[in-house]
């Protein structure tokens, strides 16, 4: 059976946006990111939260569709009425930082300082520090959807996935 509604969410670095744009040209289905929703000019000025959730619902909706991203409060819906849900994890913080400083010299699209508060920022949310002390972690909010649930700790899972025959 092929899935049609699929929801990618993840750890900063892991390869969300890849794995969409792969899954979408094997199953002929459009993606979406969370960050083009909850952003009205990218990584800059955030929409107003209402109608994020509006305008994202509106694809929730559809018959075939891939939303990957990190805002739980823009996956909610989506969560509910996938067919799958794709977790990409690193099995620990330093594996994390190293993709995310490799990323940063490669494309060199953050500032070094930007980069150094991303790695701050997942270092806080992995461990409940700081602001992220209380709030859910990824595990919390797919928790209740571990019967459509696949977890990928590794680029060479991810790979594996992507080659499934099901894909093709």
């Amino acid at each position: 059976m092929i899935n049609h509604k699929i929801i990618i969410i993840g750890d900063a670095g892991r390869g969300k946006t890849t794995l969409a744009s792969e899954l979408s040209k094997k199953l002929r289905i459009n993606n979406y990111s969370t960050d083009d929703f909850y952003y009205e000019i990218k990584f800059t000025k955030p929409r107003d939260r209402k109608e994020a959730v509006n305008k994202i619902n509106q694809i929730y909706k559809g018959d075939k569709w891939i939303v990957e991203g990190t805002t739980h409060w823009l996956l909610e819906e989506g969560l509910n009425s996938s067919d799958i849900i794709i977790y990409l994890k690193y099995n620990n913080i330093f594996s994390q930082w190293f993709t995310i400083l490799k990323r940063h010299f490669e494309r060199n699209d953050k500032s070094f300082i930007a980069t150094i508060k991303l790695m701050k920022h997942v270092f806080y949310k992995r461990y409940g520090l700081s602001y992220k002390k209380g709030k859910p972690t990824h595990m919390d909010v797919i928790k209740p959807y571990k019967n459509k649930l696949i977890i990928l700790s590794s680029f060479k899972d991810i790979n594996d996935f992507i080659d499934k025959k099901i894909f093709k």
